[in-house]
């Protein structure tokens, strides 16, 4: 699933702290491509630190979608190429697959994948003269979950600040995927948990239920953005995410796209860039 269409093009006037370091020895910029945070093939990384960043410098970390069985760091490269020219750091990262049918990569050692890589990027963050708080996610499509479900239940230091997606699947109930490709549910879903898709009334047990963000315990402010016309994740999924944070009083913002697909396909430009504004000013704010 390739989610190129909304955030392709950032056309923002950059709104970042200043740094006052005239007399500071410059900071160069930093790229790394590939760092391993694990044994793992999969489990990689890229760096993007910009020139003369400070601790206060926004982060990103990207978590790219391909229904939690495919799909690869570059993927998300548009919103890294996005964030980057505005002088956001960014940790766009891979993590362990699930295949179908086989039993072992399931949600929790994604869970533990993310973790490892925010735990390399921790132990980094003086040598990389980097921020070690307010982190931001941002996720795309099983991106988008994986993003929200650490943030909520699986962020033990609280280094999240914000977690923005496109078209996330949020809550496993057969009731709230009502509109998804039933090949998709019944093909995918099982990838998260290990588990067989149920769709009866006693629907959700408790491995789907601990998989769903809407079920988190420990909710974030959350930028949710999702395709008016998804097929594949409907927006009702958004749409309850942002009620339940409300109820909660927690920060939240919906932006459900007109004429929009899966990945923000069928847009209207003028709505892309409002939205890109919006969205950069929430990872200003929330960064500070």
């Amino acid at each position: 699933m390739r989610l190129k269409t909304i955030f392709y093009i950032l056309p923002i006037l950059l709104t970042l702290i200043i740094v006052s370091a005239w007399c500071r020895k410059p900071v160069t910029q930093l790229i790394l491509q590939d760092v391993h945070y694990g044994s793992d093939s999969l489990q990689t990384m890229d760096i993007y630190l910009t020139e003369n960043r400070t601790e206060e410098t926004p982060l990103v970390v990207l978590v790219h979608g391909g229904g939690w069985m495919a799909g690869d760091k570059k993927d998300a490269d548009f919103m890294r190429q996005a964030c980057f020219a505005n002088g956001i750091n960014v940790v766009n990262i891979n993590y362990r697959l699930g295949t179908p049918g086989v039993p072992g990569i399931h949600y929790k050692e994604m869970m533990a994948d993310i973790d490892s890589a925010m735990s390399y990027v921790l132990d980094r963050a003086s040598e990389w003269k980097i921020r070690k708080s307010k982190y931001i996610f941002w996720g795309g499509s099983a991106g988008a979950h994986l993003s929200l479900l650490y943030a909520y239940n699986y962020d033990t230091r609280d280094i999240i600040s914000l977690v923005i997606t496109l078209g996330a699947p949020t809550r496993f109930d057969a009731e709230s995927m009502k509109g998804a490709k039933p090949g998709d549910i019944q093909g995918l879903l099982p990838l998260i948990t290990g588990k067989p898709w149920n769709d009866g009334p006693e629907l959700l047990d408790k491995a789907y239920k601990d998989a769903s963000p809407y079920f988190g315990k420990n909710l974030k402010p959350s930028f949710l953005i999702h395709g008016e016309k998804d097929d594949i994740v409907p927006k009702q999924q958004s749409i309850m995410m942002s009620e339940l944070l409300k109820q909660k009083n927690i920060a939240d913002t919906l932006v459900i796209l007109p004429n929009g697909g899966h990945g923000g396909e069928n847009t209207p430009q003028e709505v892309s860039e409002r939205l890109n504004l919006a969205m950069y000013q929430w990872i200003i704010r929330y960064s500070k």
